[in-house]
């Protein structure tokens, strides 16, 4: 009995210290990735995507649901039509979000610090969940060596330090869903259910993934995959064809056209359904897509697998829960296949909760003391690739841009240039309407009228007539600075250069300071101002390009 009891001990304390390294690895993973978001934000890293949430939540919390100029400039009105941004526009023509607006009070409350601290929070929590899991079908420490694998995955770790985006709420309902399944919990199962295709249009298609795996997988409960995988498909349907279009024809005039349009024919618009009839009636198309381009398809799927020992792609749960909305990345057009990307957090939920699956079957595998050896230099692995990737460039104050030719800028310098801007753009009232460049959009989002430089100064007010903005504000040091390296940076330079001239005519230079430009429409003359505006163009206009 005293020996039993001695065992049984041990065992707890194993199971205790299993918790408690999971514990500290959430920690440690939120505090890294709250710090770096922190930078990215105070070294002008984060950009225009993160500015159109935060003016979409910033709306909604001042009456206006969902409504963004930011996103307006990008709507086919305006990319294709060629109108002006308008106030009014509401983006769920875009992408249909409705969930977002449980994050509407934390903007009111942190502000502009509320999406990277909500994006990580989120994260953070999805690793937790699935460790609860992993325990409810395997021991604490394999369960434990998933979780690491989940805060170590590169597919993980990239698009959390990037701007902040809605697929990021994924992982944790997908796992929460799962969970409910496993335990039979079913307000988890009826909440997470409900809340997952309202975190984005195309989110449904994971449901249709937990409906297959349920009906070959979890055969005692058929009945409840297929009432998941019918809400899942038919709200997508419903959404991309009925809701959407009520606000607007982004999703077939742009994101259709623009995603899939290698298989429409030439046709300029098409609906979801169409989409899946003209993919049906190409499948040496469809196969040529799923592989090519072959090199950074084989990278992509490495990128992920690697943190899990590529298990996943041998475990059939996986495959059931990954399945469907990895073929729709593969069939993309241009195939955003960057493991950096937000795109990667619909695939992960799938990836993980698989490989949780098949180590049920397979125990004794991990008992073997090289293969945990092996795992742990593999999770290790995944990080230092992440290090090397620099995400989202969020670790350009330790990684430089380029190697060949040499781009890299101290963090001391990054960081006194956002301290410079930030002061800079004080001068702009929170009232007034603004242009801004990339790099400040996050920063001057919290208004009704905000588009981005150089694309657009002007705008339509909700009468539809047209408005100049109040204010502009261009970071030419961010423009000019890959430009001697880069083509694509150097020509956008010369069309910055070429818009920032046009704007002597009706705007003045109210200050210049270390590459941060601030115009005022119609406003008093500043001749120190405008003396180091000519001087600062005269100096980024003589950069030239290396490789043209």
């Amino acid at each position: 009995m005293k020996k039993e009891a001695s065992n049984l001990n041990k065992l707890n304390l194993r199971s205790l210290s299993a918790d408690r390294q999971v514990w500290i690895a959430a920690a440690s993973f939120a505090l890294i990735c709250s710090i770096l978001q922190f930078w990215r934000l105070q070294s002008l890293t984060a950009s225009m995507d993160q500015g159109i949430f935060y003016q979409v939540l910033w709306n909604t919390l001042h009456g206006h649901p969902f409504e963004s100029t930011l996103s307006s400039q990008l709507s086919t009105n305006v990319v294709h039509s060629g109108e002006l941004p308008r106030i009014g526009y509401q983006r769920l023509g875009q992408h249909f979000t409705p969930i977002l607006i449980l994050w509407a009070p934390l903007v009111g409350l942190l502000g502009k610090w509320s999406l990277p601290i909500i994006q990580v929070l989120l994260i953070t929590a999805a690793g937790l969940i699935l460790y609860e899991l992993g325990n409810a079908k395997l021991e604490k420490n394999i369960s434990k060596m998933i979780t690491f694998s989940f805060y170590g995955a590169n597919a993980v770790i990239g698009p959390c330090l990037g701007n902040f985006t809605d697929l990021s709420q994924l992982p944790l309902c997908i796992f929460i869903l799962i969970l409910g399944i496993e335990k039979r919990i079913k307000s988890l199962i009826i909440i997470s259910t409900f809340v997952i295709p309202l975190i984005r249009e195309d989110a449904g298609i994971l449901l249709i993934g937990v409906c297959l795996w349920v009906i070959f997988r979890k055969k005692s409960q058929i009945k409840l995959g297929a009432i998941i995988g019918l809400y899942g498909m038919l709200w997508v349907l419903a959404t991309t064809n009925i809701f959407m279009p009520f606000f607007s024809e982004d999703s077939s005039k742009r994101f259709m056209v623009e995603n899939f349009g290698q298989y429409l024919k030439g046709q300029d618009k098409a609906s979801t359904i169409e989409v899946i009839k003209f993919i049906s009636q190409q499948p040496v198309l469809v196969l040529e897509e799923l592989i090519s381009p072959f090199g950074k398809t084989i990278r992509y799927l490495a990128g992920h697998g690697l943190p899990l020992v590529f298990i996943p792609f041998i475990s059939i749960d996986s495959w059931l829960l990954m399945g469907i909305p990895l073929t729709g990345i593969l069939l993309a057009q241009g195939n955003p296949l960057a493991i950096n990307w937000r795109y990667t957090y619909l695939v992960v939920p799938g990836l993980f909760s698989g490989a949780v699956y098949w180590w049920e079957t397979h125990t004794l595998t991990f008992n073997r003391r090289i293969f945990k050896r092996i795992w742990s230099g593999f999770i290790i692995l995944s990080m230092f690739f992440t290090l090397t990737s620099n995400p989202n460039r969020t670790l350009s104050w330790m990684i430089p841009i380029s190697i060949k030719p040499w781009v890299y800028q101290s963090p001391i310098k990054q960081w006194q240039h956002g301290q410079s801007a930030l002061e800079a753009i004080k001068i702009i009232p929170t009232n007034e309407s603004a242009s801004a460049s990339s790099s400040l959009v996050p920063h001057l989002a919290a208004r009704q009228a905000l588009i981005r430089f150089p694309y657009n100064t002007s705008y339509q007010e909700r009468d539809g007539t047209s408005k100049k903005v109040d204010w502009v504000a261009i970071d030419l040091d961010e423009h000019a600075r890959y430009a001697f390296a880069f083509r694509s940076e150097w020509r956008d330079l010369q069309e910055i250069i070429k818009a920032t001239n046009a704007l002597i005519i009706d705007y003045s230079p109210q200050l210049v300071k270390d590459g941060i430009i601030i115009l005022k429409l119609n406003g008093p003359e500043n001749k120190k101002a405008a003396l180091e505006f000519d001087t600062l163009l005269e100096k980024v206009s003589k950069i030239k390009n290396n490789k043209l």
